[in-house]
């Protein structure tokens, strides 16, 4: 390779998982989306939880999902034919906080005012009333649909749902004491939807943002759970998916009732070393860059022979032609010799959480950042040997990012609390005594207005909350670490740490 293809595709890597957002931009999304094997489960309708860790994949996943064919992107044709009664699937949004969608239904402040009254028939209601508001505007103009509204809900209310969704001050009197007929006009609509061949799905993400005040999200994702868990086998055609981060869902505090049954309407987002390098190259694959694609066309059994439709080029599921593509990227090794640790396990190795998990967006930065700094670099990119692209000590580097990037990130858009355990944790050293580092958890860190926002109501609640979100864990002698993914990203210090390239 010329030293300009070398940094044609450099480039690309560099461009294969944005920088500042949280989610993929919709136009690119599909060519850049790997489903993974376990997301066949979607299809099956008992299925309505999905739940993963930040950065996991789930907004991807919902917004492929609720796309035209969204669920053909998620399935094998083998898939396809094991779901043959899933006939006209259509996926509706049912809550959504940021998206195109968000405006249809009611503001955290909304939502806050509410969550005060603390009726758990009132949040019942509020679901149901923005579920009847979903599927009154989508079959809006349906005639049979509109009878069946009409007769249960009477035409006042229609209009009301189907135009003030938002504010539900407008129609939560009348949800709440009209439980019997909005449940029966459900029922109905489950029947419509039977006698049609539509499988109708709820959808539902960004639970986490309903509310301002911390304990307050579980009285509405307890009741939303319960809610579909209790229709689920009810209903035959009116299904939900609902997307929830692993750390709320297995808190305490949601305490849902039925959690022990769960398992068979559960899917786990999780993704293993081989599932997250064929995501590398698929993106990379797709970036439309025809130098990147040759690149990878090289190495035998990497990519399949077609490009599968709107998905595009897709890697074939071989650990062994993912190696060799680790190997031609970096080399063998992370440095001259083995000492210095395997490519190919360095990066998932370095970019796990505290509970073992790797994301897919921090392990895509990894690359992105070292290839941008590498591109900085072109001198050494024309010393690199063969075709080799990356340096190891700037994938190296590119650690330090990535762990600043993941906590800013944390910080800016779910866990603004963070923000003062960081400023607080600045210089610290690890490993830390337990009881040293509760002393950072303590509540009067934390300005009196900000309080209410925190997971918890002791240093020791704090702590668990730490855990379940994998950035602190407890060693067998009873001392905190944090894994590398967070360490630089709170200002914290180890000895033998991850040091940046010069220059």
């Amino acid at each position: 390779m010329t030293l300009e293809e070398k940094i044609s595709v450099l480039e690309s890597l560099s461009k294969i998982a944005p920088v500042n957002a949280s989610a993929e931009d919709e136009d690119n999304l599909i060519p850049y989306f790997l489903p993974l094997r376990s997301f066949s489960k979607l299809a099956d309708e008992k299925v309505f939880l999905v739940t993963g860790g930040r950065g996991a994949g789930k907004s991807e996943l919902f917004k492929v999902l609720t796309s035209e064919g969204g669920l053909n992107h998620l399935l094998s044709e083998a898939d396809r034919k094991r779901h043959t009664k899933l006939k006209q699937p259509i996926f509706l949004v049912g809550y959504q906080s940021l998206g195109k969608e968000s405006q249809r239904f009611p503001v955290r402040t909304v939502f806050d005012r509410y969550a005060k009254v603390r009726k758990e028939e009132q949040f019942t209601s509020i679901w149901g009333g923005l579920l009847c508001s979903v599927l009154l505007n989508h079959f809006s103009g349906d005639k049979e649909f509109e009878q069946i509204a009409e007769t249960f809900l009477g035409m006042e209310q229609m209009e009301v749902l189907r135009n003030h969704s938002s504010t539900p001050e407008k129609w939560l009197p009348w949800m709440n004491c009209n439980l019997e007929k909005w449940e029966v006009f459900l029922d109905h609509c489950d029947s419509y939807f039977n006698k049609n061949e539509i499988t109708v799905f709820i959808t539902y993400d960004e639970l986490d943002r309903v509310c301002s005040v911390y304990k307050d999200l579980f009285l509405y994702i307890r009741n939303l759970l319960n809610f579909w868990f209790a229709h689920n086998n009810r209903w035959v055609n009116l299904k939900a998916k609902i997307f929830l981060r692993s750390d709320l869902y297995n808190s305490k505090v949601l305490h849902f009732v039925d959690s022990s049954k769960m398992r068979a309407y559960h899917l786990e987002l999780q993704w293993d070393s081989l599932s997250l390098y064929r995501l590398l190259v698929k993106r990379l694959a797709n970036s439309g860059n025809p130098a990147a694609v040759e690149y990878l066309q090289s190495i035998p059994g990497l990519l399949a022979d077609k490009r599968q439709g709107e998905l595009g080029y897709f890697p074939n599921d071989s650990e062994e032609a993912l190696k060799q593509f680790i190997e031609k990227l970096i080399g063998k090794y992370m440095g001259k010799n083995p000492k210095k640790g395997s490519s190919f396990s360095w990066v998932p190795n370095h970019i796990q959480d505290a509970n073992g998990e790797v994301a897919p967006r921090p392990f895509l930065k990894c690359f992105v950042f070292a290839a941008e700094d590498q591109v900085a670099h072109r001198s050494e990119v024309e010393s690199l040997e063969d075709d080799r692209l990356l340096y190891p000590p700037r994938l190296q580097g590119a650690l330090t990012k990535v762990s600043n990037d993941r906590v800013n990130e944390l910080i800016e858009d779910e866990y603004d609390w963070l923000e003062v355990l960081s400023e607080k944790l600045e210089g610290q050293s690890m490993l830390m005594e337990r009881s040293e580092f509760l002393k950072f958890l303590t509540l009067d860190n934390w300005p009196e207005g900000e309080r209410e926002t925190l997971p918890g109501t002791t240093p020791e609640e704090l702590l668990e909350a730490l855990e379940k979100l994998g950035i602190f864990i407890e060693t067998i002698d009873g001392r905190m670490n944090a894994p590398e993914i967070y360490l630089h990203g709170f200002g914290l210090k180890r000895r033998g740490g991850i040091k940046r390239p010069r220059g």
